[in-house]
């Protein structure tokens, strides 16, 4: 368009109306130039040179350079050639209507939305990330510009691609090298000729200018037919200065900004609007006119202190054509304002240095920040602001009102800060300071773009670029107390804080090479004063302020950040960035293809874990029931609906566990279940929408229909006709997932109203039983299986699971949903019916008005399932009481009952399978599924008798039980055995398990009488079968004459497993000396037992069962003295029925059953009355170990014997003779004890049997009872103290008044006398028994050498031995005591 040759002639004729019109169709000329958009178009070429080097290393060859300031104007081109512009002038473009740029949400709270604009060419300009470019954003003209080494490109970013391709043209004079600063450029307002904006580029190292007044002939100069651009370089630049800025002033002009401080005057077009480029410092600036703030003349030597100190350049808003202030900003804080005028006039109105200032006011304000070094300030960028700088109530309003954007840096952290000042001309006043707290990432020095703010009008909100984020920071307070003003607001006025309103900073991600290379703001139309109609917007009208950025790497592109609901708030303070919103943004957009943004977790915004923990259930239930507005509602596959809100919880799970956010446990919990009820409502449409596809017009229910209408009003979300809502179900689906536990049991419950109501045709109920067990299947199956399949992204994968049922640690948990009581409780009566129905029907002819096969085939075929699904909803039932139980008594009576249901329901279920369905070899893998082994050793031992000829795989199932669970199969494989009594399988079957046999009855003490038996017979040990029939004789056996032959056996077992020793003779087994002892006494307890028996067996001959046996002993042996005790009669009583049911008696029991019972037989039977007492402190002895208790015990058994004779009559000495007096003392009981005990030897000084006086008997048991006495109710004991009572009452009467104590010594000492004179006696008869003896044997051996075969007879004559006959065999009752185990 423009040629370096000079010309006078105006740029304005380069289009005149001589131009070709192009034609209306494809039947043009052959000279009709090819369409601009195929020229243009992009490509991965595009940049390529044909060598292959790219051209940011080569070097150019620059054209003819030109003089500076003098005019370029073209030379028109006439003939044909004209019309190879590669685009003509649009028409009216900017009347266009916006249809939407069909932009990607990129994330969105209710405060902000950041979106990818669908443009073109940045797509493949910012891919690359190895590349460098950077641009900017024009929101004024609708284009953006991207600016390489090489090339440049323009486009309108708010149209779609394929209406309005972008052009692009090669930049004059590029750097040599990549490792230069980029070019800088800037769009020119349009000419009055052209409807495109025009580009002006600035190369900064060498100052070069190239200016195009229209993009639209920029970009033919790709052609090289014509020149179309004036060029021009900057004169007066010192070495190695470049230029930092450029920054659009129109209608003045623009201003350059240098590395070295400097800032010059920039103009294209002349005063008649002709294109020309001229360039001047402005004076005062530190160029060599000197002066101004960054220093004088001398000031160049030294030029390098100001070397990219400034921070940034920017532009007023336009007051009138042709003027702009300008305001200058550097990185320490020194601001000055410049009023420059189109043609170069310019003029400094204003400056400051506000470092001091503005670091001084922030550690007043902020204390926490007092201890930041000043030399670490920097001011990063401003921006003019509408927002006054003083509130309403202040008179102050001069000045030119600035948001400044500062840092602090402290080490490897850095705090920003919004300064509101007022920039007057002595200097720098400060209103308000708001700190942001939610980034603290240092500057990169490194970016490509420079750190950015952006106030849009209206100023709600400010926009700070980072390299990677951007943050957007609510000023709305700050706008509310300036125009309302408040107390409030004066006390945070005078303190310069302002107040803390809503702040969110958008992250880019840094994996993915994501930086920002470009950005710009939006404001809405005839909101922004910044164009003045200086463009015509191609069709981009901004509804929002809103900032805009070139994003490049993968998933960059033009993104917009923008305010869209700041109209809608009530209040500046009401809106804060919350751990819900946060969430929200990473759930619903993290899993948009190709995000730029990153929502991982900042330090710079933490939140407490309770709060996220409660952000994400919160969230977790608003997808539940679709409370989001990202969540379509309605759409025409409602699967999608349920798919879309599936992916969303999931999406919540993974973002938090990817983030490492620390959730507890019951949160993660509660986040899984959510998800499992959203999986199961799944599966249930599915089911549902199956069974209506399948069903006629007119039929549509199905039985979710039924169940969603059955639940009660309460517990669902009513359709609002109102609204067009008329599907229930959907409704359901849509906003009741998070009560999905209700719907399970009312499977049930619909059987049940349905047979209630009427419908009782069995072939109905099997139909919805089908339906309702595809229902309670598909939930409980699909729940649990996501539950294992997803533990681990929830952070529950060290929770041990069972078939998806938590083993333990249900302390502190809630309720599964899996598991409510209604839900155990319906599955439970669901699978009684399905059972029932099966067991009638299944395998039978079908009859008339019957269930049909197939129905009932499906019912069978689905039971074993529906068992799994029981069992676990009842063990996760079960074991979650069992946690609770101490928090609540109401929980163990639950697990109480519930397992007591749980373990029989579970049996008969499983059994059931094998039993009437034929399904033995699926309850087999039920019962070892869940490791029921009481009810698996059923099943298969059962199996095992049946299927004698598949006997082979059922012993390997069983060796393969006994592998997998060892003990705990053995105990209930041989508990079994023991029930049913099948001993040939228990100690035969099976030996190559024999130490599990032989682990087992040695646990199991109860089982001693098989235990011995295989001891001896399998394990050949001696010593285990002693110890098995000695303990249960010693400790267990209740039966007396089992108890004789165990501990009989068991001393022999002992004297054959042991080595021995000779003591005094005898042979004693190596340590079993007390262990035989304590055996010897009991059967000395039983000989006394069997004494007592033989005594009162005549007595008992003619009952005719054991009531009438205990009748007759009672009437025959009561002792008529204790009709006034009663304990002592129950006690009597009691001993006596032990007696007679061959009970084993300890000693205690025995004597009192010796001292209590009497005869009131015949005198001819007080023979054994003689010994009774004799025979209790032989008890005494046997059984009784402790000292003290078995002294008590004695003195009780004297009292007794004493008691038993007529002392008053004995005492009655007169007109009796002595040997009638010594008659009546030996036919005492105390007289016949004492011999018999002086005959045994029980008063020798080594005995536990020693005779005790009637003054050491007083008193016995009447203040404290014997150990049996221990723990029982006071009537008892207040009952038994009264008895001894009286029994001590009458023996006291007796020493009292029948000189009991003088006749117990001489009746001591008559039997002492007496049993001396019978030794004596016996020693005498015993030497002639001797003496015949001899004589005897010498006669034996004479007969024995006569008579050889006599011999034998003679042996068996040395060592007579009579068995005592019995009244009845214990070994008989042995054998039968076996046969019970």
């Amino acid at each position: 368009m423009f040629s370096s040759a000079t010309t006078n002639t105006p740029a304005a004729s380069i289009r005149t109306s001589r131009r070709r019109q192009r034609p209306l169709s494809n039947e043009g000329s052959v000279s009709q130039p090819p369409p601009k958009r195929q020229r243009s178009s992009l490509n991965k070429e595009t940049f390529v040179p044909p060598d292959g080097r790219p051209h940011e290393m080569s070097e150019t060859k620059t054209s003819k350079p030109v003089a500076a300031l003098v005019k370029q104007e073209s030379r028109e081109i006439s003939g044909p050639q004209k019309q190879i512009a590669v685009r003509g002038k649009k028409s009216r473009s900017g009347d266009r209507t916006n249809k939407g740029d069909g932009s990607i949400v990129l994330t969105a709270n209710d405060t902000y939305t950041v979106s990818r604009i669908i443009s073109g060419p940045e797509k493949l300009l910012l891919a690359n990330t190895a590349s460098r470019e950077h641009g900017s954003i024009h929101s004024d003209s609708g284009y953006a510009l991207i600016l390489s080494h090489t090339h440049a490109t323009v486009w309108p970013y708010s149209k779609p691609p394929t209406e309005f391709p972008p052009y692009v043209f090669d930049i004059p004079h590029p750097s040599k090298h990549i490792s230069e600063p980029l070019p800088l450029g800037c769009l020119v307002s349009p000419s009055t000729s052209s409807s495109e904006p025009g580009l002006v580029v600035v190369i900064p190292t060498s100052g070069k200018i190239t200016y195009w007044e229209s993009v639209d002939s920029a970009a033919t100069m790709g052609l090289r037919l014509r020149q179309n651009n004036i060029e021009l370089s900057i004169p007066g630049m010192h070495s190695g200065e470049t230029v930092i800025q450029i920054l659009n002033a129109e209608t003045a002009g623009f201003v350059l900004a240098f590395s070295t401080g400097r800032i010059a005057y920039m103009n294209v077009r002349d005063g008649q609007g002709r294109p020309t480029i001229s360039v001047q410092y402005l004076r005062g600036s530190s160029g060599s006119t000197g002066g101004g703030i960054f220093g004088s003349l001398r000031n160049v030597l030294s030029a390098s202190a100001y070397r990219g100190d400034i921070a940034a350049l920017r532009a007023d808003l336009p007051r009138k054509v042709g003027e702009r202030q300008v305001v200058v900003a550097t990185a320490k804080g020194k601001i000055q304002s410049w009023d420059i005028q189109r043609g170069g006039h310019s003029s400094l109105n204003a400056e400051a240095d506000g470092r001091d200032t503005i670091v001084q006011t922030i550690k007043q304000t902020i204390p926490s920040f007092s201890e930041l070094l000043i030399e670490t300030f920097e001011l990063l960028d401003f921006a003019f602001t509408t927002l006054p700088t003083q509130p309403s109530y202040s008179q102050a309003s001069d000045g030119i009102p600035l948001l400044l954007l500062t840092s602090l840096t402290d080490r490897d952290v850095s705090h920003y800060f919004l300064v509101s000042v007022a920039l007057l001309q002595g200097g720098l006043t400060i209103n308000k300071i708001r700190s942001i707290k939610s980034y603290t990432t240092p500057v990169n020095r490194d970016a490509i773009s420079k750190t950015r703010l952006y106030l849009p009008n209206p100023p709600h909100f400010a926009y700070v670029i980072f390299d990677r984020a951007v943050a957007v920071i609510s000023m709305e307070a700050q706008l509310e107390e300036a125009q309302y003003g408040s107390p409030h607001s004066q006390l945070m006025t005078e303190s310069h804080l302002s107040p803390q309103t809503f702040e969110d900073v958008v992250f880019f991600r840094d994996d993915v090479g994501i930086e920002v290379v470009g950005s710009g703001m939006e404001e809405p139309q005839g909101l922004s004063p910044h164009a003045m109609g200086i463009f015509k917007p191609q069709g981009h009208k901004p509804r929002f302020p809103a900032a805009v950025l070139l994003v490049r790497g993968k998933g960059g592109g033009i993104v917009r950040v923008a305010a869209p609901g700041y109209a809608y708030r009530t209040s500046a303070y009401t809106q804060q960035v919350t751990a819900k919103s946060k969430l929200e943004q990473a759930v619903y957009f993290g899993s948009v293809k190709e995000n730029p943004i990153s929502f991982s977790v900042r330090p710079e915004l933490p939140f407490p874990a309770s709060e996220l923990s409660e952000a994400a259930l919160k969230l977790s239930e608003d997808i539940l029931c679709s409370r989001n507005p990202h969540i379509l509602s309605v759409q025409p596959n409602f699967a999608d609906n349920l798919k879309q809100r599936s992916v969303a919880l999931h999406d919540l799970a993974q973002y938090l566990r990817s983030s490492g956010v620390e959730l507890d446990r019951v949160t993660r919990w509660k986040l899984l279940c959510d998800a499992e009820k959203m999986a199961a409502a799944t599966t249930v449409w599915n089911l549902h929408d199956a069974r209506v596809s399948a069903k006629p017009k007119g039929e549509k229910r199905s039985l979710i229909t039924d169940i969603v209408e059955s639940i009660h009003e309460d517990y669902k979300t009513e359709p609002v006709t109102e609204e067009g809502e008329l599907d229930r179900v959907r409704k359901w689906f849509t906003c009741d997932v998070s009560s999905f536990q209700i719907a399970v049991p009312w499977a049930w419950q619909v059987i049940k109203h349905t047979y209630q109501d009427g419908y009782k045709d069995h072939a109905f109920v099997v139909e919805m039983l089908s339906d309702a067990n595809d229902v309670v299947m598909g939930v409980l199956q699909t729940a649990f299986a996501f539950r294992i399949a997803n533990a681990k992204l929830y952070g529950l994968q060290d929770e041990r699971l069972e078939h998806g049922v938590l083993a333990a640690g249900y302390e502190g948990l809630p309720e599964f949903w899996t598991s409510t009581v209604l839900i155990e409780d319906a599955v439970r009566k669901q699978l009684e019916l399905a059972h029932g129905l099966v067991k009638e029907y299944w395998n039978k002819p079908q009859k008339q008005g019957q269930p049909s096969v197939a129905a009932v085939n499906k019912l069978r075929d689905e039971y074993p399932t529906l068992v799994d699904m029981g069992i676990r909803s009842s063990n996760e039932r079960v074991r979650y009481c069992l946690a609770h139980a101490q928090d609540s008594p109401q929980f163990q009576i639950e697990a109480d009952q519930l397992s007591s249901i749980q373990e029989e329901a579970q049996d008969r279920q499983i059994t059931s399978l094998q039993d009437d369905m034929a399904w033995s070899d699926k309850a087999m893998a039920l019962a070892e599924k869940f490791e029921i082994l009481k009810t698996l050793a059923r099943v298969t031992f059962l199996e095992f008798n049946k299927a004698k000829q598949h006997d082979k795989d059922v012993r390997e199932k069983i060796a393969h039980y006994f592998g997998k669970f060892g003990t705990r199969w053995a105990t209930a494989f041989y508990e079994l055995q023991m029930e049913i009594g099948s001993m040939d399988t228990l100690l035969d079957d099976f030996q190559e398990q024999q130490k599990y046999l032989t682990s087992f009855l040695r646990a199991k003490p109860e089982y001693a009488k098989v235990a011995w038996i295989h001891e001896i017979d399998r394990e050949n040990d001696f010593d285990q079968a002693a110890k098995a029939l000695l303990d249960l004789g010693l400790t267990r056996e209740q039966n007396v004459w089992s108890k004789k032959i165990e501990l009989s056996i068991g001393k022999l077992a002992r004297l054959a497993g042991r080595s021995y020793s000779h003591e005094n003779g005898i042979l004693i087994p190596d340590g079993g000396r007390t262990e035989l002892a304590k055996a010897q006494d009991q059967l000395g307890l039983i000989k006394i037992q069997d004494r007592v028996y033989d005594y009162i067996l005549p007595s008992i001959g003619a009952a005719i069962d054991e009531n009438a046996e205990l009748q007759l002993a009672l009437e025959a042996h009561h002792f008529n003295d204790l009709k006034h005790q009663p304990t002592f009669c129950k006690t009597l009583e009691q001993q006596m029925a032990n007696l007679i049911k061959h009970t084993a008696m300890d000693a205690l029991s025995l004597v009192d059953l010796l001292t209590l019972m009497g005869d009131n037989t015949s005198a001819d039977r007080n023979s054994f009355a003689n010994q009774q007492f004799y025979l209790a402190l032989q008890a005494t002895r046997h059984g009784i170990s402790d000292k003290d208790e078995r002294t008590l015990t004695q003195r009780v058994i004297w009292r007794r014997c004493m008691l038993r004779d007529s002392w008053s009559i004995i005492n009655n000495t007169d007109m009796k003779d002595d040997e009638q007096v010594s008659e009546q003392s030996r036919n005492t009981n105390l007289y016949q004890t004492f011999r018999a005990c002086l005959k045994d030897r029980l008063f020798e000084s080594n005995s536990s049997v020693l005779p005790i006086s009637p003054s050491e008997i007083v008193g016995v048991y009447t203040e404290e009872l014997d150990s049996r006495f221990r723990g029982a109710d006071e009537s008892r004991l207040d009952q038994a103290l009264r008895d001894y009572q009286i029994e001590d009452d009458q023996f006291h009467e007796h020493m009292e008044k029948n000189r009991l104590v003088h006749w117990y010594s001489s009746i001591l000492e008559q039997a002492k006398e007496d049993y001396a004179r019978e030794i004596a006696g016996e020693t005498e008869d015993g030497k002639n028994m001797n003496d015949a003896k001899y004589d005897l044997e010498e006669l034996e051996e004479t007969i024995a050498r006569n008579e050889k075969g006599q011999r034998e007879g003679v042996s068996r004559a040395k060592h007579p031995y009579t068995p005592k006959a019995r009244a009845s065999g214990g070994a008989g009752a042995f054998r039968s005591s076996i046969k019970q185990y």
